[in-house]
């Protein structure tokens, strides 16, 4: 939950984003529960203190970034749109690095 809903019970596109965020760590993680090692407090006094979930193993750095953007402050996160345009252009990137040939010694 973004920290203005768990501070002020602020709910709109914004928290929705950081929301967002906290999904695509959890498809990034196959699944894995958020903050596992710590009580609902901890949660509450981990994120408004500006902690962030970690990188999971499987997660490509520019996704990262992008949850990262996700969990910046409420005025600073990107729109659904800005989110899906990066998810695009980073599976193409993708595809390509995978359908590139590789030079073999």
């Amino acid at each position: 939950m973004a920290p203005e809903s768990l501070m002020i019970e602020i709910f709109n596109s914004q928290s929705d984003v950081w929301s967002f965020g906290v999904i695509m760590w959890e498809i990034s993680s196959l699944g894995e529960k958020p903050y596992i090692d710590k009580t609902d407090n901890e949660v509450i006094y981990h994120v408004r203190g500006g902690g962030r979930l970690p990188m999971t193993l499987k997660c490509p750095p520019p996704l990262y970034q992008l949850m990262l953007r996700c969990w910046s402050a409420a005025d600073a996160r990107p729109n659904f749109k800005f989110c899906l345009e990066n998810i695009i252009a980073l599976r193409k990137n993708m595809e390509d690095a995978l359908l590139s040939p590789v030079d073999v010694f």
